[in-house]
């Protein structure tokens, strides 16, 4: 439990926490790890869509592998398949963001009141949680899946084209629109 002294300072603060009802340590912590593993797969879609050769994967599409063909498709027109990627990622890094700072804030704020005032704990508890989740992000659900990915693009763009088609398919009206606000 957080001493009622951060917990209040907290809330007064510019940034509203989550509501009471979300802020379990144990189910934010597993969102937050879930939202790194919707950003890692993101992250290695694109890198292994973009570096996949498509010799290779004409070879694996003459030898039957619809996935390949699949792959090749998009590689043909690949700017939808790269604007929802980044929809993707913006949505999961924002909420990210949003889950991360209200977990974690409070408890370095904790910690940090025993040596400093509220206002300064505040301060650098914000700032720790910031850098905590943002080096948690780069680490888990940008540089390792994207040095995945240029290992091995071909075998990864097969595993991830399939699960890409349905998530272009649910965010086809935004990317209508983004279309639009480009041109």
């Amino acid at each position: 439990a957080l001493p009622a002294q951060a917990t209040a300072y907290f809330r007064s603060s510019l940034i509203p926490p989550l509501p009471e009802c979300c802020m379990e340590p144990s189910l934010t912590f597993a969102l937050i790890a879930l939202l790194i593993l919707a950003s890692a797969f993101l992250s290695l879609s694109e890198i292994s869509m973009a570096a996949a050769r498509r010799l290779r994967l004409r070879q694996l599409a003459d030898a039957g592998d619809a996935r390949a063909l699949g792959a090749l498709e998009i590689q043909a027109r690949p700017g939808n398949y790269f604007t929802v990627v980044q929809i993707g990622q913006n949505m999961v890094a924002i909420l990210g963001g949003i889950v991360g700072d209200g977990v974690l804030t409070p408890y370095f704020i904790s910690a940090l009141e025993q040596v400093a005032s509220p206002k300064v704990s505040a301060t650098i508890g914000f700032a720790a949680s910031f850098i905590t989740v943002t080096s948690l992000f780069v680490l888990f659900s940008d540089l390792l899946p994207k040095r995945l990915a240029l290992v091995s693009p071909e075998a990864m763009v097969l595993r991830v084209v399939g699960p890409m088609r349905w998530w272009m398919l649910l965010l086809r009206i935004s990317m209508s629109c983004l279309t639009q606000c480009r041109s």
